[in-house]
């Protein structure tokens, strides 16, 4: 049973309850292969199954920054059967004492040792039992959903054996009184929040930093807490400065780590380049644009030559890290990557998209390399390729003078502004090229489109990887036809992350070629397309982008016509009725989207459309008496690239709920 995340161990013979009281232990990354011994000593000795994370790796992103907060710090699960629940939790917090490990959000504490609790699904169903999906829990006669949220709920009807009512009732331990007021969140994290947040005392709008023990763990082996003892380390040597913000509050409550700041004005430099870059004439008159570039750039020169001389380099200078105010002023924010040393060359770990220094240097050509990204961002806002392709802000430093040039820019300040980008360019390492062949990162090469020849050509290179991509996948990994984004590694129905949908990407590129040859296309597209319908009844998910519906649509888009109709006739009432939520992405306005899709192509009779009319005026009915239902109104309290963890826009909100709408009366009128 193991897969590329756990190593799973259960003693021959036993019997394992379907569901229960799980058993989670968190570590820290410094004592995980000492407490995985201990926990293994105990298990193996009461014959009680178990699991555990597979490498190193895998622990340090389960205890990342970004990971899901339902599921962060699940370092071993045991499945205790009901009637050893007691003994072994006895056993392990004898053992596990002197241990520590981050809080797991999901479950309830157990006593002093990292160990937690909560009800869930141990196993999936056999086929003598209750069939039921693995997400869900049989209560009586009822199925309820096992939900794996940041928080400690017992799912409804679930009566816990009589030793666990004290433990119930006690309340974790905390101390101390908030010296803060929160307002409100800005995001969450499994690090913790920020906040917009009031000092008690005088009332003082602060940001609030909020850092939870051993979490945010990162490839170097420093934690949240760590980062945010370095932030508060480098503002303080920065105190005098008015571009950086003032520390107000600083300390420990129960056993989180908070650092109350000033609240910055201004807006994010990405949003100012959204608000005032010329990409069309009409929209700067006073062609004032790159002077305003100039003397932002010239600011940030000057304040990085000023914390490097004080030792301080930040370490994720971007765009969304400096603020702009009235005035062109600006301020520097987020300092937790920061370091005070710049003796070793490291290796830049933590950045944006298009903003990783290459290769190992040191910490103030970090720091100089992110200036001149910035800087060519505001020339021309493309910078995300630098990350695979070395010296990217050429190719761009070339359009954006032609660009300028062509918006009646003057030749004074086209020429200021490069020049101020090579002075950014000289003050960053350069890689010496060894071999164009290098697989590692492709070399840059100096490339105008003039021709549709030109677009047809680097269409065809695009397409030539499909097949060394797909070759060099599957001889390491069986699971999966193409390699995905991490939040998509468990999912493999629907358009967002699955085998087809990434398939029909390359199709659709394919498309816009001339006598292309696909080779092993169509022996590829077979395989994937009967390991999407072998595999859809697996799926407890039913929405568009990461459910059955969304494989059906995929599968129709194929010209598996006869196909997709006879699933879509067979499921669509099941995929419905089984969907959890109303939006765009994984719910009911996605399914409801596909089924006027299907009605508008005549490919289902009657009797099934109707069934759809009928669903699709009961939800239009619902959305109009209270939309709060749906989706949240307003912006979204959350901006994270978990589609779980976001409620607006398009995919998540009411967007997509106008789409849906916007079809249907398109097809009815």
């Amino acid at each position: 049973m193991n897969n590329d995340e756990w190593v799973y161990q259960y003693p021959i013979g036993k019997f394992v309850e379907r569901q229960g009281w799980k058993i989670h232990i968190s570590s820290e990354y410094n004592s995980s292969h000492e407490l995985l011994q201990d926990v293994a000593k105990i298990c193996h000795e009461m014959r009680i199954p178990f699991k555990h994370l597979s490498t190193e790796d895998k622990f340090i992103m389960r205890n990342g920054k970004l990971v899901s907060r339902g599921f962060s710090g699940k370092f071993i699960t045991c499945y205790p059967n009901q009637n050893e629940l007691e003994s072994v939790l006895q056993r392990l917090e004898s053992a596990l004492k002197q241990y520590n490990g981050p809080y797991i959000l999901s479950d309830k504490r157990w006593d002093e040792a990292p160990i937690y609790l909560r009800y869930g699904v141990f196993r999936p169903s056999r086929d003598d039992e209750k069939k039921v999906a693995i997400d869900e829990l049989i209560v009586g006669d009822e199925v309820v959903k096992d939900e794996r949220l940041p928080v400690f709920k017992i799912p409804k009807g679930i009566v816990p054996p009589d030793f666990l009512n004290k433990w119930l009732d006690k309340k974790d331990k905390k101390q101390g009184d908030f010296p803060f007021i929160i307002d409100n969140a800005i995001r969450f994290s499994n690090s913790g929040g920020i906040y917009n947040a009031r000092l008690k005392e005088d009332g003082k709008k602060i940001i609030l930093k909020e850092a939870r023990p051993y979490t945010g763990l990162g490839f170097d082996g420093t934690y949240s807490s760590e980062k945010l003892a370095s932030e508060c380390k480098a503002l303080k040597i920065l105190n005098e400065w008015s571009e950086t913000p003032k520390i107000y509050w600083h300390g420990k409550i129960w056993e989180h780590t908070f650092l109350g700041i000033e609240h910055m004005k201004g807006v994010p430099l990405n949003r100012w380049v959204t608000n005032n870059f010329p990409l069309y004439e009409v929209v700067d008159k006073t062609k004032d644009y790159l002077l305003r570039v100039s003397k932002i750039v010239e600011k940030l020169i000057d304040l990085t030559n000023k914390f490097h001389s004080e030792n301080v380099y930040h370490q994720d200078l971007h765009l969304g890290n400096i603020l702009v105010k009235d005035e062109d002023e600006i301020s520097i924010i987020d300092w937790e990557q920061a370091v005070f040393s710049n003796d070793e060359k490291v290796v830049h770990k933590v950045a944006a998209p298009g903003f990783r220094a290459w290769r190992e240097t040191l910490p103030s050509e970090i720091d100089w390399y992110g200036i001149r990204q910035i800087a060519h961002y505001l020339y021309m806002p493309l910078v995300t390729t630098s990350d695979l392709t070395y010296n990217y802000v050429s190719q761009t430093r070339i359009e954006g003078k032609k660009l300028f040039e062509s918006l009646g820019y003057t030749r004074e300040h086209i020429d200021y502004v490069e020049s101020l980008l090579s002075y950014l360019d000289s003050k960053c390492p350069q890689i010496e090229n060894i071999s164009r062949k290098k697989v590692l990162k492709p070399m840059h090469e100096i490339r105008t489109i003039e021709s549709e020849q030109d677009i047809q050509d680097f269409i065809i290179k695009l397409l030539r990887g499909f097949t060394l991509t797909y070759g060099q996948w599957r001889k390491e990994f069986q699971s999966r036809f193409f390699p995905v984004h991490y939040y998509g590694l468990n999912f493999n129905q629907g358009i967002a992350f699955s085998d087809l949908a990434i398939l029909w990407s390359y199709q659709q590129l394919a498309k816009k070629v001339k006598n292309f040859k696909f080779d092993d296309y169509y022996e590829i597209r077979t395989q994937v397309i009967n390991e999407a319908v072998n595999n859809f009844k697996k799926s407890s998910l039913s929405g568009l982008f990461d459910g059955k519906i969304g494989t059906i649509w995929l599968i129709y888009e194929f010209g598996e016509i006869d196909r997709a109709v006879e699933l879509f006739t067979t499921h669509f009432i099941e995929i419905f009725e089984n969907s959890q939520n109303k939006n765009l992405y994984s719910g009911q306005a996605g399914i409801l989207l596909v089924g006027l899709y299907f009605l508008s192509k005549g490919e289902i009779d009657n009797k099934l459309g109707e069934e759809i009319l009928i669903r699709l005026r009961e939800y239009t009915l619902n959305y109009i008496e209270n939309p709060e239902t749906f989706c949240k109104v307003g912006a979204s309290d959350v901006q994270s690239n978990d589609p779980y963890e976001n409620f607006g826009g398009l995919l998540y909100g009411h967007a997509g709920v106008a789409w849906l709408f916007g079809e249907a009366y398109k097809l009815t009128g």
